[in-house]
């Protein structure tokens, strides 16, 4: 089906989530001739200057991360309201909370509903909190016209739980500008101004973390590492990259490495545009998180060769290969994690290869473009099929 023209709603919670993860997703379908829309709430005025410079439209909805019941009733007729009013051809809920939402919307509003899934219960301890969330899962999804899973895992974790059948699902995958996070692309004089910049010494070991700054993403086990490392190695440093959101349900203190000790050779670091950059100055990437569905920042890691740290989790286990391009450690162990990181730094030889081998494989397996690619026929399939059934009516 010719897609230039069509109208599409991508929909999330806030609007730093199109910043993060769908920036270039929203550039390529504007640019095959889609005519795409971002539906989430604002939490940073100032973010409205991306969406500017992008040529893409930006529409305030009223969805909270939280559940509420009241407000999640009023975030469905508020985007039912704009589904009906902006005439989209296709509704695609990104994350987990608009996806029901918008499912609920799109279905009333008579628009083809595509979700990109992520399963937040996939880590969850065996329980009614994990049952009542695979039950929300289950009614978005048949509430949705074709689910896409970003971790292949997901695929058969969704027709194993029955929560999609397989004529419904397809495989996305995930991806990156791999044009912009190349290492031989970086200027020495870039990040010898940004060392300055950061205040890092010229000789420093630099262990790096990109994630929001909440203990989900293992911040606490990594600062608690990170101190006991300190006396054994004088020109080691942490520098960190990520976000301070206002509606985050656990988010760690600003002062965190203050009260802890290790502020001296801590760098925390908001907002951040330069993210090829600040790759290119950490020695080692570790991402110690509970829970995540496919880390991005370990696809940054892997294109820009950098040896990868990461938690044993399924998420996790797509770009990190056990010796091949990282080391997994089991999640909120501490312990595990210094060691893992003692021998990455004492064993030049081992982050050389691991980082190698992982720049290889984002670039045999983590190309945004392919997963752009997907995404852009999966709308073409599914737009045809629902005006093939529209002409038998």
């Amino acid at each position: 089906m010719e897609m230039s023209g069509v109208k599409v709603a991508m929909v999330a919670s806030v609007e730093t989530s199109f910043i993060i993860l769908f920036g270039n997703q929203l550039n390529q379908l504007r640019a095959s001739g889609i005519q795409v829309s971002a539906i989430s709430s604002l939490e940073r005025k100032e973010n409205l200057d991306f969406f500017s410079r992008m040529g893409i439209e930006f529409i305030e909805a009223p969805i909270q991360r939280r559940i509420s019941p009241f407000a999640d009733l009023r975030a469905v007729l508020q985007l039912w309201k704009i589904f009906r009013s902006r005439k989209f051809d296709l509704i695609h809920t990104q994350t987990p909370k608009p996806s029901l939402l918008g499912a609920i919307a799109g279905r009333l509003a008579g628009i083809p509903v595509v979700n990109t899934a992520r399963p937040i219960f996939r880590e969850m301890p065996e329980g009614m909190r994990r049952r009542f969330f695979i039950w929300l899962e289950k009614i978005s999804c048949r509430l949705t016209d074709l689910v896409m899973v970003e971790n292949p895992n997901d695929f058969d974790l969704y027709l194993g739980l029955g929560i999609a059948g397989k004529e419904k699902l397809k495989i996305q995958g995930n991806g990156i500008d791999l044009s912009r996070f190349d290492p031989q692309k970086i200027p020495a004089t870039d990040l010898s101004r940004l060392r300055s910049e950061l205040k890092i010494p010229e000789n420093a070991f630099v262990i790096g973390c990109v994630a929001r700054y909440v203990y989900e993403k293992g911040y606490l086990e990594l600062f608690q590492a990170f101190k006991e490392m300190m006396p054994n190695y004088k020109n080691l440093y942490l520098l960190t990259a990520g976000f301070f959101l206002p509606s985050e349900r656990d988010p760690i203190p600003k002062d965190l490495v203050e009260k802890m000790g290790i502020a001296e050779r801590v760098r925390m670091l908001e907002n951040r545009t330069d993210m090829e950059k600040l790759y290119s100055l950490m020695d080692i990437v570790v991402l110690p998180t509970h829970r995540d569905c496919f880390p991005r920042s370990l696809i940054e890691a892997a294109a820009m060769a950098k040896p990868i740290i990461a938690t044993d989790l399924v998420g996790c286990r797509v770009v990190v290969k056990p010796e091949q391009t990282g080391i997994l450690v089991p999640p909120k162990d501490a312990r595990a994690l210094k060691q893992a990181l003692e021998r990455l730094l004492n064993d030049k030889n081992l982050r050389a290869s691991l980082g190698a081998r992982a720049r290889e494989y984002a670039l045999e397996n983590l190309n945004e473009e392919m997963v752009c690619k997907r995404i852009i026929d999966c709308y073409s399939d599914l737009l045809s099929a629902s005006s093939e059934e529209r002409s038998r009516v």
